[in-house]
Order: C-alpha cells, then structure tokens, then sequence
C-alpha cells in the first residue's frame, strides 16, 4: 500500500493470506509503475552532483533508489561516478627551502652577529608566496677584545746628575695596563740624555766594572770581556786614564774526545742522548709513573765514558701518586673518627702495595711521606689506630727494609735521607701507640726486618731492669731469636728525680731492633762502615736521671776490619750530618773478640727518646787468615796438577782424570771463597759466585765418590767401557749441577747470598741444599770403602775368577783374549792384584782421610763466611784447607806407586809405556784392545 506523507512516498504492507486473491485494482496500480520506470522496483537515476574541484581534475557522482512492492531484489548499482575535467590549472603556493648552517661570527671579538639564510620556491598560477623571513640573525661573542697597552706622555727632564762636568738626565713614561690579552707598550720606558755644565772644569771618574760576559766557547779555550764607563768628565776636563774594557780567557779545559763522549743508547725503552763524562741525561719516567729519571756518563779508570745506571729516585707510581692523593680526601672530611679511619685505609693500601715489590726508588721516599703523613693525622685527631692497623703499619716497614731494595734506597737517598726519616717516624708512631695503650700494658710487633716492643709503664710499677728483644718470647722470628745484640734499660731510669715527675707519672717506652737497616743508611764519611745491627731506644716522657747508664750489646757483622769505635748520634742536633756521631757519655769495654759492652750515660746533654747507636769500622780486604789458607791449599794442589802433566803419559789412567777433576773443584772452591768477601755489595755477583760455590763445594764431595766407586770396580773386576767412563764425568760434575740447578729453580735465587755473606742463606732451611748431599755423599762413600777393605785382605786379595782370567796365568796358554804387557808380555794374576791393591788403598786413604778432612774443612768455610764476627773459623779453615792440599799431594803424588815408577822412567828417559807396542798382536793372532784399567794393569807390569 502506498500513500503521500508530505513529500514522501510511504510504503505500508498489511497481513494477508496466501490465499487471497489480488483485488483488481491493485494489480492495476502495479502495471502502471512498472510502466512508467521500465524496470522492476527502480526509480530514476538523481541527477549528476557538481564537480569535486574547482580546478584540475575531480569526479561526480549520481544515486536512484530501490523501490520494490513486492520485496524482490532491485538489479544494478545504486550509484554512479564520473570523472570531471576542469580546463582552469590550480595554484601552487610557494614553499620555504631548509635554513643554511649558521655563519661564523662576524667579528673575532667582542659583539657580533651570526647570519642564516633560505629560499622560496616561487608560487605558479596564481599560488601565494612564502611567509615568514628569509634571513635570520643571533649575536655573537667568541671573546673579549684584546686592549694593547697605551704609553701615556714623557715626564719632565730630571735634574742633572751632577752639578760639575757632564752627567745625564733620566724622563720616563708609563704604559696603561692591556687587558684581555693585549700586548704591552712596545718601546723604551725611560730615556736618557747627556748633560753639562759649560763652566765646570771636573776630570771624569771610572763607575765599577760591569759583569764578565759569556764565554765565546764551551771548552778548548775562549774569551771573555767586561766593560766600564768613564763618567764626569765636564767639557774643558780629562777623560778618565785607563782602559774601558777588560778580556780574559776562559774554558780552557779540552773538549772531550769522542771516547769520553757516552754514545747513545737505549735502555728500558728510553733513548739515551750523546752527553760527555760527568754531565747527566734526562728522560720522562715509564708510562706507570711520573716524574724524571736520569743517568749520569761517567769515566773509568781506563779514561773511557760509560753509562752508569738509571736513577729512578725521582719517579712515583701512579698509584702512590694516587695514594698520596687520597690523604687530602680524607682530611677534607672534618671529622677526627673519619679523618683516623681514612688514615688506617691508607695505610692498608700501601701495604698491598709495598707488598707487591714492583716500585720504584722514589716509590721509597713517597712511602716514607705517606707514613708521615699518617703518622702526623693520627697524632692531631688523637686517634688511636687498632691493633691490626699497627701490624700493618710495621709490616710496610719491613717490607721498605727488604734486603732487596738496597740498591734502590742507595739510588733514593742520592735526594734525600729517607732511612733516617723513616726511623723518626716509627719512633712518633710508637709513642702515639703507647700514649692509646692501658697501663702495664705491651705490645710486640715482630716481622721479616723489624722487631719493636712498645710499653706502658707507672714509674712506681718498674722493679726491674727491662731487657729487649725477649728472644724466648713465643712467636719470636728467627733472626732476633739468634741475633747477639741486646739492650738492658735499668730500672732506674724511671725513679722520679725532678719535681715536674713524680711516681704517678707514666712512661712509654719503646724499642726496635732492625735487621739490615745498617745496609741502607746514607753513605757514611771517612771511608766507614755501620759494623753492628741498629738498636733504637724511646722513652716519652725523658728521663730525667743524671747517674744511670744503659748497658747495649752490640755484635760485630764482620772482622778484618780497622779502628772500631763507639758512636752514639743525636737527631736532636740537627746541624751534624748522619755519621758525626758523639762519644759524649758513652764507655765502651771489650766483652770478647766479637762483642761490645756499651754503657750510654742517661744526661742532660743527650736526649735519650732520639739516640741510636751503632759500630762504625773501615772497610776492608777479605781476612788475611782466609787469604792464607787458600792460596797454601790452591799452591800445593797446582803443584800437583803441575806434576801430572809432566808425568801424564806415563800415568794416564781413569783416576788420574778423576784426581785432576777434584782437584779443579777444591781450586775453584778456594778462589770463590776470597772472592765472595769482596763483593756483598753486588746483589748480582754475589747471588752468581754463591750458586758456583753451592756447585764446586757439591763436586768435591762428589769426585771422593767417583773415586771410591772406580776403586770398587777395579778389586771387583768389572770392564770399563765409555759409557762407565761417562758415568764418572756425570757423577762427579752432573749430580752437583742437577741439585743446584734444583734449588736455584725452587727459591728463583732468594737465599742465593745475602747482604753479610755470598752463601745460602741460614734462614728457610736453603742450607740442606748443600749439607743434605755432602751427608749422602759421606755415607755412601763409607759403604764402598767397607767393600773395598773386605776385598783387599782377603785370602787371594782378589777373588774374582773372570779378573784372574783376564789377568792370565804365566804357565798356561790361552785361547781367548789375553792381556799383554807393553814390555814384558803377559801379566802374573799376583803382578795385578799387588797394583789394583795398591790403587784401592790409596782410594781407602781418601775415604779415610781426605773425604774427613774434605768435609771439616768446608764446615769451617762455611762458618767462617757466615759469622765474620769470631777469627776462630777463620783460622779452623785456614789450617784445614792446608791440611787438606797437603795430605792430597801426600796420598796421590809422594806416597803414589804409579808416580814414582813414571818420575824414575822419566828420568832415564823410558818410552812411553802405553803407547810403545800399541799396533802390535797378540800370540794368538787376536787385536789388542786395551781399557783403562788393562792400562793399569800395564803400569803394574812395569813395576
């Protein structure tokens, strides 16, 4: 159904039954629609909409509706477009280009302007052109403009200078101040001109000579010259009478030939410049530190220019460098309690530090101002460090004393005294420590160079006398234990004697003992020596005792020295330099040849608290008594080695090689010995010569063995051939090597020589490397001799059948190989046991003899090389290694069969034993062979 609703065409449909028939006028109205739109249920298209654009191209669009009585589906689109051209082009507005880079600024001072530009793209048909600038500007200042400085107007003629005669006039002007960097006035700031008075008649004066000028050359001779002015001289008066000018020679010394001219070197990845002898080169420290290091070029006694070592004394790690720095940190905290504990953080630093051993010799003395430093921190904050701060402050003293670095504090103190500074500041460490610490209460701090006591004592409470080190104290190190030196501080020194002390009064008392510290001292005057360990004794508040004295022992490091006397120095009396000690209130008495008793008079004069004391002696030569008994030793050994090579084709046998052998390492031995004495100062030679004595000590013992062993096959009847032979040679040479090839692998040469003596070490059992083998080597040759003893006195003397065979019998024949004597044919089994007889007590002797004598005399080297302080060694080893050259000439030359049948064929001019019949055969058409022993065997048959 269908109705009008205003404008609009209203659609209604009622319910109706499938069975109801259309009425006739309803299927009217619908061929009528259908008619009028020619298709079923679409209406007409709308008419076309305007155009999308007003310019370029753009589209339109048309739309019909559905209308459907029947509610069937209407076919085709319901919307249409089309494209419309319209002939106007659009416009194109203009478009701004990027901004260029900022100019630079338009002046190079003061105001400026910086400049920025960019383009337009031009519009088209009728677009609109860019907005906006086209050029932008900021201000600019790179820099306040230099102002130069400005003279200002002369000032007025002074007055003449003189009244008489000519003289001179003086104006000045004065330059504005430039700033910013401008440059100064340029031009003179005064001038001055000639006056004079025309009625004046005055003579003209000299003014003083002025300086020497520089000298035209450096050396080989120049010149030289100095001026002065003659001044005063009016008009109608005389000039001056002399001359204005002097000249003199100068630099006449010769320049230095190219050999006293170091060349350039490289060294420790610096290059070392060309400098002539006795000028110093300059370098930057290694890249892990900084500072300069230097070297001087110096000359020999031969006259030639040579490098000496670098000196790094003035070179700091960078991270003692840091360290040092960090203290700064801790005391800008303003608190006493943080300022203290940064202090103990420092010093736990460089403990880790120290530790590591890598540093240089200015690392030392930076070392010894951070403890300074520490030391003064804890001292204003009155902070008390604990007990672990404490050890690790003495450890990092022992670690700075090593014996290792003696050679870098001989280098540091070429600066400054840093030793004596350190021991200043254990002594202000000490009483810090001491004032923290309760009544009756001690603290010992022992470690590897330092031993230090440090007590707290009411003067009523001390009854006794105190004795220091306690050397029975558990924990004690070793060195201290056995060391001689020993202070005895009397009770008496405590009894309140003025009335500013009275027995409420407490002391603190402190005590070090250092073990090498003498080594690093500064160099001493006089051509003395520090000859005793360093004792130090402090006591806060001083003693104020007149009649009291301090007993201190002192023992002697080394003898063979010249004019021992007692010193006593005072680091109160600033003005005298380390070594000017003073023998104020010092008595000294012999306790023995190796001893000192000192009594240290308690005065006035002397503050007790700073004093240390030490034994002073001229350096000398190894002891004449060493000297002696080594040269008699090596004399009477060359006069035998001398003696065997006259006779050596007579007597050319394996224990010949063997004696000669040992020989050389008694010799070796013996020189070594001197040598070591001379050269403790050298770390390097010193460590070398001990490893070669370690190794020539071993051999001597080692070649007693060889002996006995070649003895032993000789009775036993055994056939040497040359691997036997090269047997002996690593016996007697190899095993020696092996074991000090051992040893120097497992200390990697600590203990190889100390800063007192060129052996091992008594300290860390290093001594067994050589006591433990020369033990073994004893015993085992004392096992074979046993052998060899029971061998001899035997029924037979020799019972081994194969030897008799070999040996052969003179009444029957023999099919094999038999021996022949060079000059009487085959040798009698009796000829040859009576010859290997005689060879097997002569070994018997030196096992009896000479290996005894061997090992005493090598105990008493050793004894004397470690304790130089007691002559009785000395002379031990002296008589030994005499005794010992003597009984092994004896036993191997004067009283040997062999030598003295060879000195009497010698003599009537025998031939050659060995050699004379060596190409003939035997009877039985077999080749000669002949070993060592068959050539013993041949010497016997001369006999």
């Amino acid at each position: 159904e269908f109705g009008m609703m205003g404008d609009h065409t209203i659609k209604s449909q009622r319910p109706r039954s499938v069975h109801e028939k259309r009425v006739p006028q309803e299927q009217a109205d619908a061929a009528k629609f259908m008619a009028q739109t020619g298709e079923s249920g679409v209406e007409e298209w709308a008419q076309w909409s305007t155009c999308s654009v007003t310019c370029g191209q753009g589209s339109q669009v048309r739309t019909r509706t559905c209308v459907s009585p029947y509610g069937t589906h209407c076919s085709g689109p319901l919307r249409e477009s089309r494209v419309c051209n319209n002939t106007a082009l659009c416009p194109v507005h203009g478009v701004w280009e990027e901004w260029s880079p900022w100019s630079l600024c338009s002046f190079t001072c003061g105001r400026g302007q910086r400049t920025r530009t960019r383009s337009c793209i031009p519009p088209q048909y009728g677009g609109r052109s860019c907005d906006g600038p086209e050029t932008q500007h900021k201000p600019c200042n790179i820099a306040l403009c230099p102002v130069d400085g400005q003279w200002q107007e002369w000032s007025s003629w002074s007055q003449c200078s003189v009244t008489c005669s000519n003289g001179t006039q003086q104006r000045s002007r004065q330059c504005t101040a430039a700033a910013h960097g401008g440059s100064e006035c340029r031009g003179p700031w005064a001038e001055s001109r000639e006056c004079s008075n025309p009625e004046c008649t005055a003579n003209g004066q000299w003014n003083q000579w002025g300086h020497w000028s520089g000298c035209s050359k450096s050396c080989d001779g120049g010149w030289e010259r100095r001026i002065r002015i003659c001044q005063g001289a009016a008009v109608t008066g005389q000039q001056c009478e002399g001359t204005g000018e002097e000249v003199r020679r100068c630099s006449e010394q010769r320049c230095p030939a190219p050999y006293e001219i170091c060349p350039e070197d490289y060294l420790m990845s610096m290059v070392w410049k060309r400098t002539p002898a006795g000028d110093m080169a300059f370098n930057r420290c290694p890249l892990n530190a900084t500072g300069t290091t230097s070297r001087r070029c110096s000359l020999s006694v031969h006259g030639v220019a040579f490098w000496e070592h670098p000196s790094f004394a003035r070179c700091i790690s960078n991270e003692y460098r840091h360290l040092q720095h960090s203290i700064k940190e801790h005391l800008a905290k303003g608190q006493r309690t943080l300022a203290g504990d940064g202090m103990s953080q420092v010093t736990k630093t460089l403990l880790d530090l120290t530790q590591r051993k890598n540093f240089y010799a200015g690392d030392l003395l930076i070392s010894v101002e951070i403890l300074r430093n520490v030391t003064d921190t804890f001292k204003r904050a009155s902070y008390i460090p604990a007990s672990d701060g404490v050890q690790n402050f003495f450890q990092i003293i022992s670690n700075l004393l090593d014996e290792e670095n003696k050679e870098k504090w001989e280098d540091a103190q070429q600066i400054y005294p840093g030793s004596v500074e350190l021991m200043q500041v254990i002594e202000d460490f000490i009483h810090i420590v001491g004032m923290g610490m309760m009544d009756f209460q001690n603290s010992y701090l022992m470690t590897g160079n330092v031993v230090a006591s440090i007590q707290k004592l009411p003067a009523a409470s001390v009854l006794t006398d105190i004795n220091f080190p306690m050397k029975g104290r558990k924990g004690m190190v070793d060195w201290a234990r056995n060391s001689e030196d020993r202070v005895v501080i009397p009770k008496n020194i405590f009894t309140p004697m003025s009335t500013e002390l009275d027995e409420s009064t407490v002391f603190v008392l402190g005590a070090v003992l250092y073990k090498n510290l003498e080594l690093i001292l500064p160099t001493l005057r006089n051509f003395t020596v520090v000859n005793s360990k360093i004792i130090v004794v402090t006591i806060r508040p001083e003693p104020k005792t007149t009649d009291t004295f301090l007993e201190i022992e002192l023992a002697h490091l080394s003898n063979g020295t010249l004019n021992p006397y007692c010193v006593l120095w005072d680091d109160s009396r600033t003005g005298d330099a380390l070594g000017e000690g003073h023998i104020c209130g010092c008595r000294t008495s012999w306790k023995d040849t190796s001893h000192w008793n000192r009594l240290l008079k308690v005065s006035s004069n002397l503050v007790l608290n700073t004093s240390r004391e030490v034994i002073m002696e001229s350096s000398g030569t190894p002891s004449v008594t060493l000297i002696v008994g080594s040269g008699l030793s090596c004399l009477a050994l060359i006069t035998l080695a001398v003696v065997y090579a006259a006779l050596w084709r007579y007597i050319r046998s394996e224990r010949s090689i063997i004696l000669i052998n040992f020989c050389l390492s008694i010799i070796s031995s013996n020189i070594l010995i001197l040598v070591g004495q001379t050269q403790t100062h050298n770390k390097g030679i010193c460590t070398t010569t001990t490893a070669f004595l370690h190794f020539f000590f071993l051999a001597s013992f080692c070649w007693v063995l060889t002996e006995a062993w070649q003895s032993y096959m000789a009775v036993t009847g055994k056939i040497r051939t040359r691997l036997i032979r090269k047997r002996f040679l690593c016996l007697g040479w190899g095993l020696p090597a092996l074991v000090v090839a051992i040893s120097i692998g497992f200390t990697k040469t600590k203990g190889y020589g100390t800063a007192h003596y060129c052996w091992l070490s008594l300290e860390g059992g290093l001594l067994y490397a050589f006591v433990g083998p020369a033990a073994a080597v004893v015993l085992v040759n004392m096992v074979i001799g046993i052998l060899v003893f029971n061998k001899l006195v035997s029924r037979d003397g020799i019972l081994d059948k194969k030897l008799k065979h070999r040996a052969g019998q003179m009444s029957e024949p023999h099919s094999g190989l038999t021996l022949k004597c060079a000059k009487c044919g085959v040798v009698s089994t009796t000829a040859l046991s009576a010859t290997t007889a005689s060879n097997a007590m002569a070994s018997l002797w030196s096992s009896c003899v000479v290996l005894p004598l061997l090992a005493l005399t090598w105990m008493s080297a050793v004894l004397a090389m470690t304790d130089k302080r007691s002559i009785l060694f000395q002379i031990l080893f002296a008589v030994f290694d005499s005794l010992q050259g003597f009984v092994i000439v004896m036993v191997h030359c004067i009283l040997r069969r062999e030598v003295q049948d060879a000195f009497r064929c010698r003599l009537r001019n025998c031939q050659d034993p060995i050699n004379a019949d060596s190409s003939s055969s035997f009877p039985n058409g077999h080749a000669q062979i002949m070993t060592d022993f068959e050539k013993d065997v041949d010497i016997a048959c001369r006999s």
